[in-house]
C-alpha cells in the first residue's frame, strides 16, 4: 500500500495536528525571523507577517492532507483566513497578556499561544471552513421518499 493510502488511514485529527505542527514551525521560524529583522520589540508586526506568510502553506495542507476537501478554493480559503483572522486577534491579546502583562518572554509567549489556538482552530476548520456541503430542506424531503 503507498504512502498517501496510509497518510488517510491515521485519525483527522491526528493529521490535522501532525499538518498543523508543521505550519506551527514554519510560523514560528517565520516569526523568529521576522523579530530579527524588525527587532522583537515589535512583536505584533513579527506575528501579522509570520501568519500572513503561513497560510498558504496551512491552507493546501488542510484542504488536501487533512479534511479532503473539493469544495471551492477560493471560497474554503475565504473562510480560512476569517478563521486566521479571528485566531489573529486571539493570539495577539494572548501576547498581549503574556509579554505585556506577565512579562513572559515573546518566544516562550507566542509558543503557548500556539498550542491554545491549535484546538479552537481545529474545531473551526472542521466545522466551518472544510464542512461538507449540506442537503437543502427539500433534498432532504425527497430523500425521505426513495
Amino acid at each position: 500500500m503507498n504512502a498517501k493510502h496510509q497518510w488517510f488511514k491515521i485519525d483527522e485529527r491526528l493529521r490535522f495536528v501532525a499538518i498543523g505542527l508543521i505550519n506551527t514551525v514554519i510560523r514560528y521560524l517565520l516569526f523568529i525571523a521576522a523579530g530579527m529583522l524588525i527587532g522583537i520589540r515589535h512583536y505584533q508586526y513579527a506575528l501579522i507577517a509570520s501568519w500572513f506568510l503561513s497560510s498558504f502553506t496551512a491552507f493546501l495542507g488542510y484542504k488536501l492532507l487533512v479534511f479532503q476537501s473539493s469544495g471551492s478554493h477560493l471560497k474554503e480559503y475565504g473562510k480560512s483566513v476569517l478563521i486566521w483572522t479571528v485566531s489573529y486577534f486571539i493570539n495577539a491579546l494572548m501576547l498581549s497578556a503574556l509579554v505585556g502583562k506577565l512579562s513572559i518572554n515573546a518566544y516562550l509567549a507566542q509558543g503557548l499561544s500556539i498550542t491554545v489556538l491549535t484546538v479552537i482552530n481545529y474545531l473551526l476548520f472542521k466545522h466551518f471552513a472544510f464542512r461538507p456541503p449540506q442537503k437543502t430542506f427539500l433534498e432532504k424531503i425527497y430523500n425521505l421518499w426513495e
